[in-house]
């Protein structure tokens, strides 16, 4: 039956369709810069975004979108945060087990 689906164009059920991926991408951004603004968790971040959402009556993966959006405008990364984020990438790699007693 998805075959079906697939061939007139729509997405088959047991797959998420392209806009669906990336509206959750969207949140999943602005989850990740409230996170960093005000160093709560995931899912403190989506309850931020939510609520926010049902104050303003703004479907969430708009809200996500606008803030996504404006954030460049923002000057938000001073130049420490950068170089302490630098060497965080710097150093992100796996690490060999010490095998030394």
């Amino acid at each position: 039956m998805s075959d079906v689906f697939e061939e007139r164009g729509q997405p088959s059920l047991g797959r998420p369709s392209r806009d669906l991926l990336a509206a959750r991408a969207v949140i999943e951004q602005a989850k990740g810069a409230l996170m960093l603004a005000y160093g709560v968790d995931a899912e403190q971040a989506f309850t931020m975004l939510r609520r926010r959402s049902q104050a303003t009556n703004v479907k969430l993966r708009a809200l996500a979108a606008q803030l996504i959006a404006e954030l460049p405008s923002l000057d938000l990364a001073p130049p420490e945060l950068r170089a302490k984020v630098d060497y965080l990438l710097h150093i992100a790699h796996p690490r060999k087990p010490n095998l030394e007693p």
